[in-house]
């Protein structure tokens, strides 16, 4: 699957839009058959009369539509209110569990939370002015598996694992 040369503009926090920038390019380009691909060609329709289409504004990020044969971009490359909030969730969606995913091992650096989350953030192209906000995003995650009793957390530091002896 190619990108078309058709975008839709989504309104995103800004860090998730460095992230998608950093890892997906300027405009935004999913790779073929990613869940979000599928999310934007699910809701893809043609363009309503006498609505326009979508300019860049200040705050949007631009997304390429992918090309369908089912529905070519030229005139499916429409995506109503509801459906980009459709799209941005899943964007969303996949911003969490890689946060997750990547986060939930830091007890086992040797530095502070937040030093390490600079330091991700760092990695993934996310500007350090938003560290706190990832923490802030990371414990709420955190937390609210913790409240139902669910702790996903790591149990062990590296300094309780035995040594691996040759």
């Amino acid at each position: 699957m190619t990108m078309s040369k058709f975008v839709v503009y989504l309104r995103l926090q800004p860090f998730i839009a460095q992230w998608l920038h950093y890892h997906y390019g300027d405009p935004v380009q999913f790779q073929p058959h990613s869940v979000e691909n599928s999310t934007i060609l699910q809701f893809t329709q043609k363009l309503p009369e006498g609505r326009h289409p979508d300019v860049p504004a200040e705050g949007l990020t631009a997304v390429c539509i992918p090309d369908n044969e089912k529905k070519d971009p030229a005139t499916y490359n429409y995506l109503s209110p509801k459906g980009k909030e459709a799209v941005v969730d899943c964007i969303e969606r996949t911003f969490k569990l890689m946060m997750w995913n990547e986060l939930n091992d830091m007890s086992t650096v040797g530095c502070s939370v937040l030093a390490a989350i600079g330091a991700w953030c760092e990695m993934h192209g996310i500007s350090i002015d938003y560290d706190r906000t990832i923490l802030q995003r990371y414990n709420r995650l955190r937390n609210s598996y913790v409240k139902k009793g669910i702790d996903l957390r790591r149990k062990t530091r590296v300094h309780d694992k035995p040594f691996n002896k040759k």
